[in-house]
C-alpha cells in the first residue's frame, strides 16, 4: 500500500496540505493484504444484503466531516487515535459497487458517493467491529448527513492527543475539576459562527468561524471526548445523557465557551447558554422567510453582481435538478420550495448545491440567491456580574440583506434568470480529474 499527502477539505477555505491520505488503490477495492486482514471489504464473502452475521459492536472518537469544495464528496476526517475502514454502499441494500475506504488515525479523505457509509475499527479475534453509520441525504431540508455513532467510554480518550497545544479546556488541565469554577470568558456564539443541527436524535456542531472549535462532552461519570472541527468542519455529538461545552480557544489563559448543550434521553434540554440552531444561523447571516425584516421591501436589499462574484447556475432542458454554484468567497443561499416548505440551502465559496425542479410543473420554481448581510451589530455575551450572578446574552441586530436574483423554472425551461448561466462543459470539467479520466475509459471500451 502506498500513502500519499492528503489535501484538507474545507467548505470555506481552499485545500491544504495535512495528514496521510488514502490511495487510489484503496479506494477502488485493491486493498492491501494487510489492511485487508484488519477490516471487512466487498470481496469478502461475509459482507452480504445483511452486512456481515459475525460483526461485534464498537466505538469511535474523534471523527469530524466536512463538504469538498465544488463537489457533493464528504470529506471524513479522523483526528481519533484509532485506523478506521469505510464501506460506501452506493445503494441500500446491495453490495454491488461497494467502496472500501482505509482512513488511518490523522488523516482525511473524501468518500465517494453513496446512500451510506458503515464505519469499522480493526477485526477483535478476526470478527469485524462495527462502530457507527453514515447516512447522506437524509434532511432535504440542511443537506447534512445522519452520523450514527457510539463515542467512547469514560477513560478512554487521550487528552492531550485530542488537543496537543492545550488551547481548549478539557481534563489534565490545572483549572479543571477544581472545588472552584474557572474564571470562564464567554463568546457569542452566532457572531462566533457556530451552530447546531438535529436529524432525530442525533446532534451535529457545525464551525463556520474562522479558527478551530471544541466540543467537550461530560457524562453522569466524568468526561468522555473532545471532539475538535477546523473552520467549516462539522462534528457529530454521540447519543446518550450528557452536557457539551462547545469552547472557542483559551482566552489570555481562560477557557472560553460559546455554548452549553444539556441531552437527555435523546432531547436537547434547556440552557442559560444556549448553541443555535441553522434557522437562527440563517438569519443572522442571510434573508430567509422566518427573518423578521423578510417583509420589509425589495428596496431594502443590495443588490450584488452575480457574475462579479462567481455566482452561477447550471441547468439542462426537461432535467429534474438544477445546480447553482458559488466559485466566490462568501457563502450564499437559496430561497426555494421544497415541497410544501420554504427552504433556505446555505452554499459555501467554492461550494455547490443541487436541487430538485418539477419538469412538468407549470407554475414558475422560484430560486432565489441572496448574499450574506452587510453590517449590523454583534450579539451581546453572556457574562457573570460582580456579585457572581449569571448574565445571559443577546442576539445582536442582523445587517442589511443582499440579493443575485432569481432563476424560475416552468415547464422544464427556464423563462427568467438574474443569475449567468455555466454551460454543461464548463460544469463537467471542474470534475475531479479522475472521474472524467475514467469516463473516458468507460468509453473506450465500447
Amino acid at each position: 500500500m502506498t500513502t500519499t499527502h492528503a489535501h484538507v477539505v474545507s467548505v470555506l477555505d481552499e485545500p491544504i496540505a495535512q495528514g496521510p491520505r488514502a490511495s487510489a488503490a484503496e479506494l477502488d477495492g485493491r486493498v492491501d493484504e494487510h489492511v485487508r486482514a484488519r477490516f471487512l471489504t466487498p470481496d469478502d464473502a461475509d459482507w452480504t444484503n445483511d452486512g456481515a452475521a459475525n460483526w461485534v459492536a464498537g466505538h469511535v472518537s474523534g471523527l469530524a466531516y466536512s463538504h469538498a469544495p465544488g463537489a457533493d464528496h464528504l470529506v471524513l476526517h479522523n483526528r481519533g487515535d484509532s485506523e478506521l475502514g469505510v464501506l460506501s454502499v452506493p445503494e441500500r441494500p446491495g453490495t454491488s459497487d461497494n467502496v472500501f475506504t482505509h482512513l488511518p488515525a490523522g488523516s482525511s479523505v473524501a468518500l465517494p458517493s453513496a446512500d451510506s457509509h458503515v464505519l469499522q475499527s480493526a477485526r477483535i479475534d478476526r470478527r469485524p467491529v462495527l462502530v457507527g453509520q453514515i447516512l447522506e441525504g437524509r434532511d432535504a431540508h440542511t443537506g447534512e448527513p445522519q452520523m450514527i455513532l457510539d463515542g467512547p467510554e469514560v477513560g478512554e480518550v487521550d487528552w492531550d492527543q485530542r488537543d496537543p497545544d492545550g488551547i481548549f479546556w478539557r481534563p489534565g488541565d490545572v483549572d479543571f475539576g477544581v472545588p472552584t469554577s474557572p474564571s470562564f470568558v464567554f463568546v457569542d456564539p452566532l457572531t462566533h459562527g457556530v451552530h447546531h443541527t438535529r436529524i432525530d436524535s442525533e446532534v451535529t456542531i457545525h464551525n463556520r468561524s474562522d479558527g478551530p472549535v471544541a466540543v467537550l462532552t461530560v457524562g453522569a461519570d466524568g468526561p468522555l471526548d473532545l471532539l475538535v472541527a477546523e473552520p467549516g468542519e462539522s462534528v457529530p455529538v454521540p447519543p446518550g445523557d450528557q452536557v457539551c461545552y462547545v469552547q472557542a480557544p483559551r482566552t489570555d489563559g481562560s477557557p472560553t465557551i460559546l455554548g452549553v448543550m444539556w441531552l437527555a434521553g435523546g432531547v436537547l434540554m434547556p440552557s442559560a447558554l444556549p448553541v443555535p440552531d441553522r434557522r437562527d444561523h440563517l438569519a443572522r447571516n442571510f434573508l430567509t422567510p422566518w427573518s423578521a425584516d423578510w417583509e420589509c421591501g425589495y428596496n431594502q436589499q443590495d443588490h450584488l453582481d452575480a457574475e462579479a462574484d462567481g455566482v452561477t447556475y447550471q441547468y439542462r432542458t426537461g432535467a429534474e435538478t438544477l445546480t447553482i454554484r458559488n466559485t466566490g468567497d462568501e457563502s450564499i443561499a437559496v430561497i426555494y420550495n421544497l415541497g410544501s416548505d420554504r427552504a433556505v440551502a446555505e452554499i459555501a465559496p467554492r461550494g455547490r448545491r443541487v436541487f430538485p425542479v418539477r419538469s412538468d410543473a407549470d407554475t414558475g420554481q422560484v430560486f432565489s440567491v441572496v448574499g450574506t448581510r452587510r453590517g449590523g451589530t454583534a450579539g451581546r455575551a453572556a457574562s457573570v456580574d460582580s456579585a457572581g450572578g449569571f448574565v445571559p446574552g443577546a442576539s445582536g441586530r442582523p445587517g442589511t440583506p443582499t440579493n443575485y436574483g432569481s432563476v424560475v423554472v416552468m415547464l422544464g425551461t427556464v423563462v427568467y434568470s438574474a443569475i449567468p448561466k455555466k454551460n454543461l462543459y464548463l460544469a463537467w470539467s471542474d470534475r475531479p480529474w479522475s472521474d472524467r479520466r475514467h469516463r473516458r475509459h468507460r468509453r473506450s471500451q465500447h
